[in-house]
């Protein structure tokens, strides 16, 4: 079939293996979206389910967006739409406004983002005589995240008696949600706690769901956390048709509550699980993927694997080391003036740890007049203006939303 052309060996296997439990460990660059989208596709085309008893989950939009096009494209018809194909907040936001009477919400509730967060906590601070230069909202959030990443409700929670913050922060987490809901509203830990809250708590609907997905499907298995794997748990009840996709190498979430174990320790939660690796890389040169690889073998928890190359060897890799920004921005703009030549600037990328470096950069640019675009930056729904105008829109959708007509007083 169509879903199975230009795939390797191990790729096909992949595809082919529908039925039970399957952890597919996808190094770097070997291919892992093609299979994603192939093994969906091919489940289509066998008849294996519908495109609504699919659920395929993804850690961004984009790449929702991009399997979206790949499985169009490779059934050969645009009509194919996938509508629980999206991140984990975004298939629970949809299944929240559908069942949220069930989490004491109206079905338009508002989604708040970071700013709102902030504020409403400021508002429970000063009420509560918490001094927020002591103790700083944006902590107390990322407890609150910490508890409802760990599925607890506030009356679940059970402070850790040598933290001196948790004892504050429980009653303010407390107040925050009686006061989301009296706002009609969710943070983002809401939408995955709710929904699997729902779904314990009520086993009828718990079923529809569990019967429906005849096959789920997980991106970047590596970042989930304790609240969404005992989400897809919930939702693998009836088919265990789970196929989880991720490289253990490629781990960097612990801070925001990621769970390695939940990838390491995923044959031991799924019976009579299925492993298959991917270790042919398309995307680098061997000498690349020597040097990663021997660095990643230093750490410890990891399932191990031997990546290939299918390109040739490649330039030896370079390391510079300099004193400070400045020098590191002459020597990198001398490398660029030099192979100008060989290079187009379209070509040639800078990739930088975080926006405040660019500025280094950019001074040496100007300065010896080198063009140059700089991606990211502030994004266009958290610029002011934008957040202002909607705020209306946000009144106007939910008339409890406070937080909306507090910022457009």
């Amino acid at each position: 079939s169509e879903s199975l052309n230009n795939l390797n060996n191990a790729q096909k296997d992949a595809v082919l293996h529908t039925e039970g439990p399957l952890l597919i460990v996808a190094g770097a660059g070997s291919g892992k979206t093609k299979v994603l989208t192939s093994r969906i596709a091919n489940i289509i085309q066998e008849k294996k389910a519908f495109p609504n008893q699919i659920l395929a989950v993804t850690f961004t939009n984009k790449a929702a967006k991009e399997m979206q096009l790949r499985v169009s494209k490779t059934l050969g018809s645009s009509a194919i739409g996938l509508p629980w194909l999206g991140t984990f907040h975004s298939i629970c936001a949809k299944l929240l406004r559908k069942h949220a009477p069930a989490a004491n919400l109206n079905s338009n509730f508002t989604i708040i983002d970071t700013d709102d967060q902030i504020r409403l906590i400021k508002n429970i601070c000063k009420a509560e005589n918490v001094d927020i230069k002591q103790l700083a909202p944006k902590y107390i959030l990322a407890i609150i995240d910490r508890w409802k990443n760990r599925g607890l409700y506030p009356a679940e929670v059970i402070v850790n008696q040598k933290d001196i913050y948790e004892k504050t922060i429980l009653p303010i987490y407390k107040l925050y949600q009686q006061k989301l809901i009296e706002l009609n509203s969710c943070d983002f830990g809401d939408l995955i706690l709710h929904c699997v809250k729902i779904l314990e708590k009520n086993i009828d609907i718990q079923e529809i769901y569990s019967k429906n997905f005849k096959y789920i499907l997980v991106d970047e298995y590596q970042d989930t956390n304790f609240i969404q794997s005992k989400w897809l748990n919930l939702l693998t009840n009836e088919n265990k048709n789970i196929c989880c996709v991720g490289d253990d190498d490629q781990s960097i979430y612990s801070w925001r509550g990621a769970e390695i174990k939940n990838f390491l320790e995923f044959d031991q939660v799924y019976k009579n699980t299925k492993i298959i690796r991917l270790e042919q890389n398309y995307r680098s040169t061997q000498n690349i993927l020597s040097v990663a690889s021997n660095l990643i073998s230093n750490n410890q928890n990891r399932v191990g694997k031997n990546l290939k190359a299918t390109m040739e060897n490649g330039e030896l890799i370079k390391l510079n080391c300099f004193k400070n920004g400045k020098d590191e921005a002459i020597g990198v703009s001398d490398e660029i003036e030099k192979n100008k030549k060989s290079f187009s600037f379209n070509n040639t990328a800078i990739l930088v740890r975080a926006i405040f470096q660019t500025r280094e950069f950019e001074e040496r640019f100007l300065k010896i007049g080198l063009p140059y675009r700089i991606i990211g930056g502030t994004k266009f729904y958290e610029r002011a203006e934008i957040k202002d105008c909607v705020a209306y829109l946000r009144l106007i959708n939910q008339e409890k939303d406070d937080l909306a007509f507090e910022r457009i007083v």
